[in-house]
């Protein structure tokens, strides 16, 4: 009886923690999931010497897409629930919500804020030359 009473102690402690450790883990991974996916769409701009990629993040629907503009054709859209539950697109300051990506390695620069259900956040800024870095609070 007492080894059970332990137990149930020990999980009644440790459960929350538990929760608040893969809410806070997640974050980080939606962010730097977000992040990999900007670089690797600057490469491909590089890559292919176009002006015509933009990634698109719509704060409504909680996701964000990459797509061109001479075709329209929208190629990925990622949704940030695919992350865990709660995690969310704040806000979005990049002169609205849409990344250009450039020929030359720039991009349109600004930052995106990304929330749990806590309400840690993770703020990925990026830089007009293309460089991205996330803080986390």
């Amino acid at each position: 009886m007492i080894v059970i009473a332990l137990i149930s102690i020990v999980l009644a402690i440790s459960v929350p923690m538990w929760q608040n450790y893969t809410a806070k883990t997640n974050l980080k991974t939606a962010a730097r999931e977000v992040m990999a996916d900007l670089s690797n769409a600057k490469q491909q701009a590089v890559e292919e010497n176009l002006d015509v990629y933009r990634l698109t993040f719509n704060v409504a629907g909680n996701n964000y897409a990459l797509s061109r503009t001479d075709t329209g054709v929208i190629l990925w859209t990622k949704s940030l629930a695919s992350f865990g539950n709660g995690i969310l697109i704040d806000s979005v300051s990049f002169g609205g919500s849409v990344v250009s990506l450039h020929k030359r390695g720039t991009v349109s620069n600004g930052h995106l804020i990304l929330r749990n259900g806590l309400g840690s956040t993770a703020t990925i800024t990026v830089t007009v030359t293309g460089r991205t870095y996330v803080q986390f609070n």
